[in-house]
């Protein structure tokens, strides 16, 4: 990235939401330069009139879907990053992000830590990971596991893979859903996804 001014581009329809994301973010990006947008159109103009290097938006707006935003920022902007900040955590909506290859997921459900995390990682081109002082506690070997489970494999092919018995993996995924309190498999990698545990890649054989 060169020297000029970080650019980042917040769309959502709800003053509230808008207003807080930028609150946040300037906090922690104090040399970004903050774009707010309340609808679709807005977004688009904002991409045409400025080189935006990260937009961070909602998938439902007023004037178009979010999904079709993304498509229509990257047309305008092909190098933009992608950052989605939604309510929905169900497994239609994060088939379709994977799709369409967003750089970061981040639920309204989550703390704000989360999306400063998230921001951070895909705008210094990190992969999502669990560094220490992110995320709820969960330790290097859960991430293996978790990752793993993401990527469509039972207990007995991590076992396998990990060198380590069925009954230590089942362990491990008694204690990722604890700490992710999540109430099934899919819903836990949704919220690790959200949590910048592991990266919206990972989704494409749990889907």
């Amino acid at each position: 990235m060169s020297n000029r001014t970080m650019t980042i581009l917040l769309v959502d329809d709800h003053d509230l939401v808008l207003k807080g994301m930028t609150a946040v973010l300037r906090e922690h990006f104090r040399e970004a330069e903050l774009l707010p947008a309340a609808d679709g159109r807005q977004a688009v103009e904002a991409a045409v009139n400025y080189d935006i290097d990260l937009a961070i938006l909602d998938l439902e707006l007023p004037d178009m879907s979010g999904f079709d935003l993304i498509e229509r920022l990257r047309g305008i902007s092909p190098g933009i990053k992608i950052v989605v900040n939604t309510v929905h955590e169900e497994i239609w909506a994060m088939n379709r992000l994977r799709q369409c290859a967003v750089d970061g997921i981040v639920f309204k459900s989550v703390d704000s830590s989360a999306l400063v995390q998230t921001v951070r990682n895909v705008l210094e081109g990190l992969p999502s990971s669990c560094q220490a002082g992110t995320g709820p506690g969960v330790s290097s070997k859960e991430l293996e596991v978790l990752r793993l489970i993401a990527d469509g494999l039972d207990s007995q092919s991590i076992a396998t893979r990990l060198f380590i018995s069925i009954n230590t993996v089942e362990s491990h995924r008694s204690h990722l859903m604890r700490k992710l309190r999540a109430s099934n498999a899919a819903d836990m990698v949704m919220k690790a996804v959200s949590l910048g545990l592991i990266p919206p890649a990972h989704l494409k054989k749990m889907l």
